[in-house]
């Protein structure tokens, strides 16, 4: 079976020769060619050319387009962006909202045009047109609260919350709009979406402000990528234990869920058995950073076998390093291959 395959059949219901595997490959896209994520994230070339050196590395069933995440539509709503000459991660380094300012003062941002938006537009235009056929390419998207989260800082948004939730509910309804339509750009390209929405994490935010502020506007993007565009599979990612909140992660309506390494897999797999969704679990990146092969393979096959009592189970990792060994990656790879 081909990546494509395998999802499309967990997807209906149906047996897989082997669980489909996406690790998560941003900044350490960069170093698979040799060049920092801060290039890699402004090149179209080079991000086609990161692409498919991931691709035949490793061999991934689920791609994602994307290196510096939570950045892009901020950066494209103006905004800056730091850039390095190292090996660190572009980060946000000017904000362009206070709480409690005129929400109607921002605009969608055109994503044909506006920061790095086509930047990532066209490389998943050519990463899709050469490897859609045989895996599933998907672009990176912000949800809204993490949108909302660069637009303001994080620490800020969280009083607000508090404070003002009238307002906080205004700015994430004006980032939903913002991630539509970015996400829809990718899907007129052939591409599919994830949705990551990390800032939204327990302990973060309360699971009480997540149901109250953040599961609306994420339920009303998940329908309109599933509904209105008709996007077969739309992860929702949130990090760490997200247990206290997995009731209401489904009541987005996503059909992927995660449960990230610091989360009970078989919690997860007994909670999520009947649901018609994808459960991923993810190899705790440090680990893989550390580990020898042998540990690596022993602990990929624990989790093999506590998450295949899920029907529909993916495999995946953390974010991974920008100096992780590809040794490490591609031993996981193996144990899934045998």
């Amino acid at each position: 079976m081909t990546g494509r395959e395998r999802v499309e059949a967990l997807l209906g219901g149906s047996p897989v020769d082997r669980p489909p595997f996406g690790p998560a490959v941003y900044e350490h896209k960069a170093a698979l060619i040799g060049e920092t994520p801060s290039r890699l994230a402004r090149d179209a070339d080079l991000l086609e050319a990161a692409a498919a050196r991931e691709i035949e590395i490793y061999d991934a069933d689920l791609v994602t387009v994307g290196c510096d995440v939570y950045n892009v539509e901020a950066e494209a709503l103006g905004c800056a962006v730091r850039f390095y000459d190292s090996n660190d991660v572009p980060s946000i380094e000017t904000r362009i909202v206070r709480p409690g300012e005129d929400v109607d003062k921002l605009r969608v941002p055109d994503p044909e045009r506006d920061g790095r938006m086509p930047v990532f537009l066209e490389a998943g235009r050519r990463i899709a047109g050469f490897f859609g056929k045989e895996r599933v390419i998907r672009g990176a998207l912000s949800a809204p609260y993490s949108l909302a989260a660069e637009l303001v800082g994080a620490e800020a948004l969280l009083l607000a919350a508090m404070d003002d939730p009238g307002w906080v509910a205004d700015l994430l309804a004006f980032a939903a709009e913002t991630v539509k339509a970015y996400g829809r750009a990718f899907v007129e390209r052939g591409l599919g979406v994830v949705l990551f929405d990390s800032h939204a994490s327990p302990p973060l935010l309360s699971p009480r402000l997540y149901r109250q502020l953040v599961l609306p506007p994420t339920r009303t993007v998940v329908r309109y990528f599933r509904e209105t565009l008709g996007v077969p599979l739309v992860p929702l990612i949130l990090g760490g234990d997200t247990a206290p909140i997995l009731n209401d992660i489904l009541a987005s309506g996503t059909n992927n869920v995660l449960c990230d390494f610091k989360a009970d897999l078989a919690a997860f797999a007994g909670r999520l058995h009947d649901e018609p969704v994808l459960l991923r679990a993810n190899l705790d990146p440090r680990f893989l950073l550390t580990a020898s092969l042998p540990e690596i393979s022993v602990r990929t096959r624990e989790i093999l076998e506590t998450g295949r009592r899920h029907p529909r189970f993916v495999l995946g990792t953390g974010i991974l390093p920008y100096d992780l060994p590809p040794e490490n990656v591609i031993a996981v790879r193996s144990v899934l291959e045998n």
